[in-house]
């Protein structure tokens, strides 16, 4: 319990923290903000009545606190470029970012699991040596020509998904929207599989090479069976520290698939507010995927202590 309180509440510092990072490095970008929002016919006596009306007039602080104060609230604020709020905005796009990168995770810890068992068990024939080259060439082929490659085969070559887009009406029709989503699933999934496939198969080694399991091996157990019983435990225990990283690296990975499959995401849209200078937006998706971010940190965190009894003694 005690473990619980300590992570969540640090989770929390830590969500504060980034809100005012993000808050004060778009506060002090170059350029006036009710200036570009009043255009350039306007007068300065506009342009001060935009600024008192964006409230860009009041101590910096004052603002912060305003826009944190909202955003507990669920008021993110309203884009500058369409009048719309950005909360709502956000919950579209999301439709789309959301699936596709909880997508991601889920396939890419799917297959690295058994394969980087598979992996370790076999580290000294031709198939363990085969999957440890083809996680390198996992890591080191960029994410858009796996992706373009993907395209021309599958999906104009085989004809068997759509090449790029969403439908309209995002999940209205469910299968449609899964098989917009296939293809950029997979190129997300590739190099994170490769990457997690390589922390198993060390951590398997790892745990192979420990007393108890040899001991479990001399009563009789075969080595599958020892390590599923005795082993996996303490083999998870890396995966799941470097999964939350990954994630994190998944939502970043997120935005040049979007845009490789033109998909209406958050990525792409994060990429528009940041040309046009829409403050708003850009401050509550960055606020939003900071948030996803931390949370899902400190999911990993107390998933890692209930494993772990030492950091729960700690």
């Amino acid at each position: 319990m005690r473990t619980t309180v300590t992570t969540t509440a640090a989770a929390a510092a830590a969500l504060v923290v980034a809100s005012l990072l993000i808050f004060l490095a778009l506060h002090h970008l170059p350029g006036d903000r009710a200036a570009i929002a009043a255009g350039t016919d306007a007068t300065p006596e506009q342009t001060a009545a935009i600024r008192t009306e964006l409230g860009l007039d009041r101590p910096v602080l004052v603002q912060y606190a305003d826009w944190a104060g909202g955003a507990v609230r669920g008021d993110l604020g309203t884009s500058a470029s369409t009048g719309q709020p950005v909360a709502a905005v956000l919950a579209e796009k999301l439709q789309v970012t959301g699936p596709l990168t909880v997508a991601s995770m889920l396939l890419s810890t799917l297959v690295a699991v058994p394969v980087g068992c598979w992996a370790a068990a076999r580290r000294h024939r031709w198939d363990g040596r085969l999957i440890g080259a083809l996680t390198q060439l996992g890591v080191a082929v960029p994410t858009f020509i796996l992706g373009i490659g993907l395209v021309v085969l599958v999906a104009l070559h085989w004809q068997l998904l759509p090449a790029t887009g969403f439908p309209r009406d995002r999940w209205a029709d469910p299968v449609a929207a899964v098989r917009s989503l296939v293809l950029p699933v997979v190129v997300l999934a590739v190099p994170q599989a490769a990457v997690l496939v390589r922390f198993v198969r060390s951590a398997v080694i790892d745990v192979l090479g420990q007393d108890h399991l040899r001991t479990a091996r001399a009563q009789g157990l075969s080595r599958t069976r020892a390590l599923i019983g005795h082993g996996l435990r303490n083999a998870s225990l890396p995966l799941v520290s470097v999964l939350a990283l990954e994630a994190a690296g998944l939502i970043m990975g997120a935005v040049l698939v979007e845009q490789v499959f033109a998909l209406p995401g958050v990525g792409s849209m994060i990429l528009r507010d940041v040309s046009t200078r829409d403050i708003a937006m850009v401050q509550g998706t960055l606020l939003v995927l900071s948030a996803a971010v931390i949370a899902l940190m400190l999911v990993m965190n107390l998933v890692y202590s209930a494993l772990d009894p030492r950091v729960r003694i700690r």
